[in-house]
């Protein structure tokens, strides 16, 4: 198979890679504190930190510390009327089993502790390897490992969902802030930080020169590009030499598994707006209320930002990444709508993978109130919705995740010479 037409970067010791949107050649490197981008389609490609290993170790080193206020802190303090509620995060999820929860128990554990827990210890591995400059037993798998849990990483949005969680709190109880609550910010930030300064190119070109693992940097025939970690491979390959990816000219079955996610995605979309999102109940009431009703409670209650992050993260993104999707898998698969680019739907497609995850904000709110008010004075419960909308967030993340945006640029390409 012909290598495709090569574009220039300008940057010393500059080696060829393939980009992962577009499909295009690009010969391009980054030294400390640069970073390059493909010029046909303007994906990052390469990106190195000024210090690109003792900082994000001590940073890593930093969030993994942070942990232990975040896990045996308090987190909040809630006081109604004689009733107090003491909040831990382990609490929180302690009490979803209690209330027979499990599954929101365990996506909270998953998405909050264990994948940031173990992001932090394999890069922290991987990062020490580098700083040693040896070779390490299984260098490469945790290095793939530290790029597959990167994406799960939701501890900023739990942040988010405290404020918003908070608000609601203060208007029916007392509020006392813990440790906890302020090292969870922090700990969001430096994972944050920490997710800016691993790149995958970069992290696994140092990993294969430390482990001998021959990378095939400039050879110009029967390659094949390498969509995980962009290293040219020989055409026959079965799997990357570098990351360990299945090696695919495209990625197999790209619309078939898209589409069939999304289809999904639709489909648990629809209870999880009409079902019930959250119970509240009290003494002389029982209030059953689904995600719009609850965007037009704040509403009435002149709560108008907190409305427009719950519409936008329950409503509007979910809606708009499945009406996002079918615009990009129909223009794979039949054409291009006019006046509507493959560099634009790229960029809609890097859109879509990056505010997918915002969509949980919704369902840490509900787990908070839930902890914060589980009293016979007051009393909040999970609806069913919860499990569908749980499920509408993590199949269109899928859906992105397997969609190939290089089908995007050879249907132009496909079109314009039918034109």
């Amino acid at each position: 198979m012909p290598p495709c037409a090569e574009h220039s970067l300008s940057s010393h010791n500059p080696h060829i890679l393939g980009c992962p949107e577009c499909g295009e050649s690009v010969r391009a490197a980054a030294a400390n504190g640069e970073m390059a981008d493909c010029p046909t389609c303007g994906r990052n490609l390469i990106r190195v930190e000024n210090n690109p290993y003792l900082l994000p170790f001590v940073y890593a080193l930093t969030a993994l510390a942070m942990l232990v206020p975040v896990s045996f802190g308090f987190f909040l303090s809630v006081r109604m009327i004689t009733v107090a509620e003491r909040l831990t995060l382990p609490g929180m999820m302690h009490a979803l089993l209690r209330q027979d929860y499990s599954f929101l128990a365990n996506a909270m554990f998953l998405l909050t502790f264990a994948t940031p827990l173990f992001f932090l210890i394999l890069l922290l591995y991987v990062l020490g390897a580098f700083i040693q400059n040896k070779n390490r037993p299984f260098l490469l798998p945790a290095a793939r490992w530290v790029l597959r849990l990167k994406q799960w990483l939701m501890v900023d949005i739990f942040a988010l969902s405290s404020i918003v969680a908070l608000i609601k709190i203060k208007a029916y109880a007392e509020v006392e802030f813990g440790l906890s609550f302020y090292a969870v910010f922090i700990y969001a930030l430096l994972l944050f930080r920490i997710s800016q300064a691993v790149t995958p190119h970069w992290l696994f070109f140092r990993a294969a020169e430390l482990s001998s693992t021959h990378i095939h940097l400039d050879k110009e025939h029967n390659i094949v590009y390498c969509h995980r970690c962009f290293f040219r491979q020989p055409e026959n390959s079965t799997r990357c030499s570098i990351c360990g990816t299945y090696i695919l000219f495209r990625r197999e079955h790209s619309l078939t598994l898209s589409t069939a996610f999304l289809i999904a995605a639709m489909i648990c979309y629809i209870p999880a707006n009409l079902l019930p999102m959250m119970i509240t109940s009290d003494p002389t009431t029982v209030v059953v209320s689904q995600i719009f009703d609850g965007v037009l409670t704040l509403w009435r209650n002149k709560d108008y930002l907190v409305a427009v992050i719950i519409f936008s993260a329950s409503i509007a993104i979910p809606l708009l990444k499945i009406v996002a999707m079918i615009i990009l898998l129909l223009s794979a698969k039949f054409r291009l709508p006019e006046k509507i680019s493959a560099h634009q739907l790229s960029i809609l497609h890097r859109i879509v993978e990056m505010i997918g995850r915002w969509s949980m904000i919704d369902i840490f709110v509900t787990i908070i109130l839930m902890a914060a008010f589980s009293t016979p004075i007051a009393k909040v419960e999970a609806g069913s919705a919860t499990i569908y909308f749980t499920l509408v967030v993590v199949l269109t993340m899928l859906s992105a995740y397997f969609f190939d945006t290089r089908l995007l640029w050879e249907k132009e390409k496909e079109n314009a010479s039918i034109f």
